[in-house]
């Protein structure tokens, strides 16, 4: 299998396992594999973890997992995940599912196999207040595999009609626990340039939310649909986690440059760095760059020192914090150029450009992994190579390669191919 992450020894490790301490051992273990995903030799090149996920039968088996026969429907919906956060697009994900079901028919379940949380942390307000549910279950087992069997009676005793699936990475707790009610549950897959568990299970569904995600597992044929993302540019979610921006009205001669993402989507190896870009883009005249987005000191003065050594004013690069709908902010803002993230691309961010009607200028080195290279169905997005490039593209984001509305069309319905996989879950692929 092309793009296929190998972990033998583990593989083996885990069919071996004939006791729950040498299966904690394992599983911890696996848990722990989380620097791989900041590797070169696996990032943008690795994606399928078949070899582990062919355990998971096994390992429900010999846990005593029986399957629980469940019809799908949204009347008892689960979102089962690692951790939300209150920015990202894997939780926007989760927020937009919540939304579109309602709350009163949504539980969400979190593993925490990192131990990240705790339970008073669940008290109001929650780090994922956007999100909409009845209830959040934090898994409280002191174990891993206590945490498997946690989950394995929640989900008996709920019994969810429909589960999405949103796991990390290597969190195997998950997959062991939902195993048994898969004729309910939906992989939605994430990790469309990372390594992931889960991917190649024959769970009631696998969704890919991005494009390139698509493109790999339908060469793959792990029988995936392709459902995209939603963008909601008129209805924010109910219970933002931040204001809206508020930028200042821009000045006249003034190009508005934004760019979104977290903070891993600057901070990659790349052939350059996020600030070479920033110092491109405010060569320009009358520019300024909109930073949308969490941000800490060691990139913001990463950013700020390459701008003073380039004889750059600093205060011309607005660090504007966390939006809580980008489309949004972006049209509000008066934004007309919308640059990606580097090294890593955006996902959401760009969708979110597109609804907004800019077209992102996607900047990618030319040694950039096949997976790691943006993409999607609508060829309403400007790919550059190098911080000299920007410039040019710039003026076209503005002139020719500006959205039409043709191209605007073409986005808004691929857009909505989210939420009809969400309403519909019994309806033919989106």
């Amino acid at each position: 299998m092309q793009y296929e992450y190998r972990r033998p020894e583990l593989e083996q490790a885990l069919l071996n396992a004939r006791t729950a301490d040498a299966l904690e051992k394992v599983l911890s273990t696996i848990g722990a594999l989380t620097p791989d995903l900041e590797n070169p030799e696996f990032l943008g090149r690795q994606m399928f973890c078949r070899g582990l996920d062919a355990t998971v039968p096994v390992l429900a088996r010999r846990l005593g997992l029986t399957d629980v026969p469940l019809t799908k429907s949204n009347d008892n919906v689960c979102i089962v995940g690692t951790m939300f956060y209150a920015h990202g697009g894997h939780s926007k994900v989760a927020e937009d599912i919540s939304r579109l079901i309602g709350g009163e028919r949504t539980t969400v379940v979190l593993t925490d196999i990192y131990r990240l949380r705790n339970h008073t942390g669940l008290l109001h307000p929650p780090k994922d207040a956007a999100m909409q549910r009845r209830a959040t279950i934090l898994l409280g087992a002191e174990t891993l595999v206590g945490k498997v069997l946690e989950l394995y009676n929640i989900l008996a005793a709920i019994r969810p009609t429909r589960i999405f699936l949103l796991n990390h990475h290597f969190d195997m707790v998950a997959l062991l626990a939902l195993w048994p009610f898969r004729e309910v549950v939906e992989f939605l897959h994430h990790c469309d340039h990372l390594p992931g568990l889960g991917a190649t299970l024959p769970f009631s569904k696998h969704v890919d939310l991005t494009w390139a995600c698509h493109e790999a597992c339908a060469q793959a044929d792990v029988g995936a649909v392709y459902a995209g993302m939603t963008v909601g540019v008129e209805n924010p979610p109910a219970a933002p986690t931040a204001a809206p921006l508020n930028l200042p009205a821009k000045a006249p001669g003034i190009i508005r440059i934004a760019t979104c993402g977290s903070l891993v989507k600057f901070r990659t190896d790349g052939l350059k760095r996020w600030a070479d870009y920033a110092v491109a883009a405010l060569r320009l005249p009358g520019a300024e760059l909109v930073h949308i987005g969490p941000m800490d000191d060691e990139l913001r003065n990463d950013i700020v020192t390459s701008l003073i050594g380039a004889g750059i004013d600093p205060e011309r690069y607005v660090f504007a914090g966390v939006s809580s709908n980008v489309a949004a902010d972006l049209k509000a803002g008066e934004v007309d150029v919308f640059l990606s993230s580097y090294p890593e691309p955006g996902g959401k961010a760009n969708l979110e450009a597109m609804s907004a009607g800019l077209p992102p200028i996607v900047a990618s080195d030319p040694d950039t992994a096949d997976l790691m290279r943006f993409t999607f169905p609508v060829n309403a997005w400007i790919p550059i190579g190098s911080p000299a490039e920007l410039a040019g593209a710039v003026a076209a984001a503005r002139g020719p390669r500006r959205m039409t509305a043709e191209d605007q069309a073409a986005v808004n319905a691929e857009l909505a191919r989210f939420e009809r996989y969400v309403l519909e879950p019994d309806g033919p692929p989106p």
